[in-house]
């Protein structure tokens, strides 16, 4: 062989093993790039454990995909291919194409023998997704018996978990997501982890299990946001437990902590907190007026605002301050947590200082008619001013059961608000309020372990209102024998009925509304017959005729509120046939 012969075979060698190895570089670098896209997906994933996947995860998981798929399509021969299509099946999962996902993997578990495992792992995922979770909780067990992986073991643990919340079980999860951090040994994990133990078991009323559960998230996270949100629920939970000279120290010490920055604002709120708990109102009050300049128009300015409306209501009774107080939560921080309550309870105080007003207003308005029907010869004109007089204690009735309600129900009251049932009871027996509120007094006077008044109250609802939905109540709690006469005896009897006759059973919901106009069991009454002249009967005019009575009676009860729509459609259709029967 010659020497030019030579080097042409050395060329050919040296420009095949290059096309190999840049072959080589090609598909080792595009799997390296969907590792690293699944990786940085899989972070994301972790740091919002419990919430929903981030739109950047999603699309990660994406490029993920793309670049794995490519991997199989171009180099079938490849080592990578096998991980290439673990990796496209977990992604799946994770973009919730459960159905692809479920292929991928059982086409894995046909063709391959490595990893079968962790395969099966995944498709008893994609069995709870699919509306399987005890076939996948059963599946995942087994295989818990037989794993000796601990990262593996913990992973199966997390996954029970998320079944089991799926499921809503929590105390099942709980101790599930305890032994999934126990079995790891990824400090991260293990921190990510403890983060949902801390909070299931503070959901859960389990303070101190929460307590350790965010000693182990300050430990073992390197979430700095995370940590500090630990570190802020360890202070609020022993402010719980009554660990106060715990919380004074710890507070103390990370105001004065630079690391700690971020979170001052909520410390600062629990010392307000602890103060409020150890009855320091004065001390309260400084540090909610300090905290409202140092951090304007922000989340904690707004929950600041929010506890000053909760000490001038339930501590001063003061509803002026309160009002403004809980209508500056808005305008401090609109995404506040507290917002919605903050308005509920400015609309509460308006709605009691117009009561306030409105009894006022007419009180006077009735001495001054009796003060005039004295002088009175007309009889007509008497009459007149006789029925305005009736008019108006049926309205000052209706303001006393309001201010009962809000004082007793929303202003943690109830001592005061007894005043105002009791004189309904008193001086008005006609009104429709009246079995309402002595059942009221009965439930406070029960509560607050006043047995003798509680049971000469019981005595009367039974004796004077023994059709009542209260009398019912009472006898089912007092183990007496049922009123086959009162309200709830008549719906069990309608239920019945229904089964066998439907129109026989009209008669019996048609009572209940006589009987007992203005109790919940009327209101679920009226429904039943607005819906079903509606829907099985055909007949608008009656099914329009309980719809109506419904709103004007029972408004912003549950049955009115979801027959709305269809109550103003109805109301539209008869006024359109009534205008067209005129113009023929």
């Amino acid at each position: 062989m010659t020497c030019k012969q030579q080097i042409c075979n050395l060329s050919r060698l040296i420009i095949v093993i290059s096309l190999f190895l840049f072959s080589s570089c090609a598909y080792f670098n595009t799997f390296y790039n969907a590792q690293e896209y699944f990786e940085k997906a899989e972070k994301q994933r972790l740091e919002k454990a419990g919430e929903s996947i981030p739109p950047s995860a999603i699309d990660a998981y994406g490029k993920v995909i793309d670049k794995s798929q490519f991997v199989i399509d171009k180099y079938p021969e490849s080592k990578y291919v096998v991980k290439a299509m673990m990796l496209i099946g977990k992604s799946r999962f994770h973009r919730k194409e459960y159905r692809i996902a479920e292929t991928i993997f059982k086409q894995y578990i046909e063709t391959n023998t490595d990893e079968v495992e962790n395969a099966e792992y995944w498709l008893a995922l994609c069995k709870w997704k699919l509306g399987k979770p005890q076939p996948a909780l059963d599946v995942l067990q087994s295989m818990l018996e037989k794993s000796l992986d601990s990262k593996f073991i913990s992973s199966i643990h997390l996954s029970i978990a998320e079944i089991y919340l799926d499921t809503d079980n929590a105390p099942m999860a709980l101790e599930h997501l305890i032994l999934a951090a126990e079995t790891n040994n990824d400090r991260n994990e293990r921190g990510q982890i403890y983060y949902r133990i801390a909070e299931l078991a503070y959901d859960a009323g389990k303070l101190e299990q929460a307590l350790t559960a965010n000693a182990e998230v300050v430990k073992n996270t390197t979430s700095k946001k995370r940590k500090e949100a630990a570190n802020l629920q360890i202070v609020r939970i022993h402010r719980m437990l009554g660990n106060w000279d715990k919380v004074k120290s710890l507070i103390k010490t990370m105001l004065l902590d630079n690391i700690y920055t971020s979170i001052h604002g909520g410390l600062e709120l629990e010392l307000v907190k602890l103060y409020q708990m150890n009855k320091q109102i004065d001390e309260a009050i400084t540090r909610i007026e300090s905290i409202k300049e140092d951090y304007k128009n922000s989340k904690t300015s707004a929950e600041a605002y929010f506890i000053h409306g909760e000490i001038a209501l339930y501590d001063h009774w003061n509803l002026d301050d309160a009002d403004k107080y809980f209508s500056q939560v808005t305008r401090e921080f609109r995404q506040s947590e507290y917002t919605s309550t903050a308005n509920l309870r400015a609309r509460e105080i308006t709605k009691y200082l117009e009561s306030l007003d409105e009894l006022k207003t007419l009180n006077e308005n009735i001495l001054q008619i009796t003060t005039a029907l004295d002088t009175l010869d007309n009889d007509s004109l008497q009459s007149i001013h006789e029925n305005e007089v009736v008019d108006a204690r049926v309205s000052i009735s209706g303001h006393l059961y309001n201010l009962g309600e809000l004082e007793a129900f929303h202003f943690k009251r109830q001592d005061s608000s007894l005043v105002h049932f009791q004189k309904i009871v008193e001086e008005f027996p006609e009104s429709e309020f009246y079995s309402k509120s002595l059942f009221v007094l009965y439930y406070i006077n029960y509560t607050h372990n006043k047995m003798e008044i509680a049971d000469v109250l019981s005595k009367r609802i039974l004796d004077e209102l023994p059709s009542s939905e209260y009398a019912d109540y009472l006898r089912k709690s007092l183990d007496l024998p049922v009123d086959e006469g009162s309200v709830q005896a008549l719906l069990r009897q309608g239920e019945l009925e229904w089964l066998i006759n439907p129109n026989n059973a009209l008669t019996y919901y048609k009572n209940i509304i006589l009987k007992d106009s203005q109790s919940e069991t009327a209101s679920r009454a009226a429904y039943f017959l607005a819906y079903n002249y509606d829907y099985t009967f055909y007949e608008p005019d009656s099914a329009f005729k309980y719809y109506s009575w419904l709103n004007e009676n029972h408004g912003k009860s549950e049955q009115a509120l979801a027959s709305k729509i269809r109550y103003e459609i109805l109301q539209q259709i008869l006024i359109e046939a009534e205008a067209d029967s005129l113009e023929n």
